[in-house]
């Protein structure tokens, strides 16, 4: 892998934002914001965008979703970091592997977040060192395919 792939830049920025949440925990500082996602690269879907879902057209627009939201992302970092069985690298290779982007229509998004109530969840019994990313879009029975445009 090239030391500038695109793979590369975002595993190293995963092991930043591990060591960021580390530094802030030792300092005891409570709660961190979710949009640092967004911020550590910009735009974040080109950097983690995984597709679109099949009912994503120009005349329905798009809702960019976290396949893995944002909260469920940080504190399993967070819990992992508590835990000091992994080492930064271990967890920033999870928190690369779950990071995605996927754009979904508004309607998709309510049914995730409001008909199955994982708005900042995932579903029951799934686990950060193995579950499946797609988890919440599956449950919603939503299919990608490359974005377009």
């Amino acid at each position: 892998m090239s030391h500038n792939s695109k793979e590369e830049l975002i595993y190293r920025t995963c092991v930043l934002l591990v060591q960021h949440f580390r530094n802030l925990m030792e300092a005891g500082v409570g709660g961190f914001n979710s949009r640092i996602f967004q911020h550590m690269l910009h735009w974040e879907i080109d950097f983690v965008g995984i597709g679109q879902s099949v009912e994503v057209t120009i005349e329905s627009g798009f809702h960019p979703e976290h396949v893995v939201p944002c909260a469920v992302l940080i504190s399993e970092t967070c819990r992992l970091i508590e835990g000091n069985v992994l080492s930064n690298t271990e967890i920033a290779k999870l928190l690369q592997k779950h990071w995605k982007i996927a754009r979904i229509t508004k309607e998709q998004a309510k049914q995730i977040d409001f008909v199955l109530g994982y708005k900042s969840t995932m579903p029951p019994g799934w686990c950060f060192e193995s579950g499946e990313t797609l988890a919440r879009l599956e449950a919603a029975n939503i299919t990608l395919v490359p974005i377009i445009g």
